[in-house]
């Protein structure tokens, strides 16, 4: 008998659930992006980077669906990074009126503009996806680093890597020459990071010190993905053995830390809900290309652990989202509920559908 998450009156209730949180996260926006947190009551301004890529995610649920209502969101919500995009291609870093460039943010927003524009026919997005791509191609540095424009200024973290494979998957929309090499450079000034205990360095949101599973699970997607597109087959191995190592860090319950230093030094005190439902992807991906058996039960294992913290009360202004730690005062986006937490649940939950026997 299926797990009672995979089934399927389970699976409908759940990420018709996250839909619905999403859904609203854009009305209180009036189409205009979806808000990036929920916190005591209240929304958040809407937020580009994450309103980029869970473009996505409402693509892959409507044509899964087969309700057109989520194709209409995630246009909108694509009209609406057409209106705050700078005119040098750049995106905005934080909410959209801060005024300054962010290279990450502009990264993720690309894999939702490349979406649509292979599903639109009139190609309205196909300009900005344009000067998005030539613009962080333009800031890169000779080492194929991107040293400006960052969260932390004058730090370049390991989980860029997860930019890489956004320009990848520009460049199959747009195709052009150099952008295959120069994204492998990229790839090869992150690699030398990864240490022989299986952890990678400044892979969290500061130097020095401890990253949350969210951007340890950024940093290994990132690696994975363009590796597969580049064919590093060296790359993958080390993701595979990474995300092993990582596993090995979960304590008497199962449950994996919150955060992690390049030591190895685990926090258990919270849960990153976010980092647990990324690691599944992970896992999950891993498993379609392995077909290690192994990956499959860790992808469902590490969704498990934030499936359960999904708030399904439906009176709750909080009903189908996912917190950001749990317990809720956790370090992670600290009594929040951000809308990539749910963008991330709701993509490994339809892989772990899709990848059921």
């Amino acid at each position: 008998m299926p797990h009672a998450l995979l089934t399927e009156p389970e699976f409908r209730r759940r990420s018709a659930a996250a839909l619905n949180w999403l859904q609203r996260s854009i009305d209180v926006h009036e189409g205009k992006g979806s808000a990036a947190t929920l916190f005591f009551g209240k929304w958040a301004p809407a937020y580009p980077e994450t309103t980029g890529y869970l473009i996505e995610t409402l693509l892959d649920y409507g044509h899964f669906l087969g309700e057109c209502k989520w194709l209409e969101y995630a246009r909108g919500c694509g009209d609406w990074l057409l209106e705050v995009q700078h005119t040098d291609g750049s995106f905005p870093a934080l909410y959209a009126h801060s005024g300054k460039p962010s290279v990450f943010n502009t990264g993720m927003i690309l894999f939702g503009l490349s979406r649509l524009c292979r599903e639109e026919e009139s190609q309205r997005f196909v300009p900005a996806l344009q000067k998005s791509l030539g613009w962080l191609l333009s800031e890169l540095a000779p080492d194929a680093s991107w040293p400006a424009h960052g969260y932390v200024e004058g730090f370049i973290p390991s989980y860029y890597t997860r930019a890489v494979w956004g320009v990848l998957e520009a460049n199959k929309v747009m195709n052009h020459p150099g952008v295959e090499e120069a994204m492998r450079k990229a790839l090869g000034f992150y690699a030398p990071r990864i240490k022989e205990n299986g952890l990678v360095e400044h892979w969290g949101f500061h130097p020095g010190k401890p990253a949350f599973t969210h951007t340890i699970a950024y940093t290994w997607r990132g690696f994975w993905e363009s590796a597969l597109l580049l064919g590093e087959k060296d790359l993958l191995s080390k993701v595979q053995y990474g995300l092993d190592t990582l596993a090995a860090f979960r304590d008497s319950r199962g449950q994996l830390p919150g955060r992690l230093d390049v030591q190895g030094k685990p926090d258990h005190s919270f849960s990153c809900l976010t980092g647990n439902a990324q690691l599944s992807l992970l896992a999950g991906r891993i498993y379609q290309h392995s077909g290690e058996k192994r990956y499959e039960e860790m992808a469902f294992d590490f969704f498990e652990q934030t499936a359960r913290r999904q708030v399904l009360r439906e009176r709750s202004i909080y009903f189908g989202g996912i917190a950001g730690s749990s317990p809720l005062w956790g370090g992670y986006q600290r009594l929040r509920f951000p809308n990539w937490a749910v963008k991330f649940f709701l993509d490994a939950y339809l892989m772990l559908w899709k990848n059921r026997k």
